[in-house]
């Protein structure tokens, strides 16, 4: 029996991968997308965008995983994760980017920080990007 809690992340709103939604989405929890939203996603939560899911123009969440395709603007409170089949092409506001290998980020960056003195949120970086997948061979 192990002791202690292992860490997973709980999803309890899934868009399955025949679903079109048009319109603004509001959730307090986190939200998993295998079909295609067309509208503003806002989630309390942490988004994770599947291999077939497709979302424009708008998301707002805590964590935003990519590893489907979104256009359009993306805001979150924490970090955003492109995984290597993902893509993003449009503006990210957060307080960090992972773009994994084959990964692909077209688009602005604006990298927000709490400045201790302060405890208000700065911009710290604002910068274009863009991120290809890397040839093999």
């Amino acid at each position: 029996m192990l002791k202690g809690k292992k860490s997973e992340k709980v999803i309890d709103t899934i868009i399955g991968k025949e679903t079109v939604i048009e319109g603004k989405i509001k959730l307090p929890t986190s939200l998993r997308v295998d079909g295609k939203i067309y509208g503003e996603v806002d989630c309390s939560g942490d988004v994770f965008i599947g291999k077939s899911g497709y979302v424009e123009p708008t998301i707002k969440a805590k964590n935003i995983t990519i590893a489907g395709e979104v256009k359009g603007d993306i805001y979150t409170s924490e970090k955003v994760y492109i995984q290597p089949n993902g893509s993003l092409t449009g503006s990210a506001t957060s307080k960090g980017i992972i773009v994994e290998d084959g990964g692909v980020f077209n688009g602005k960056s604006t990298i927000e920080i709490k400045d201790s003195k302060t405890t208000s949120k700065k911009k710290k970086n604002e910068t274009t990007a863009t991120e290809t997948p890397a040839s093999n061979g």
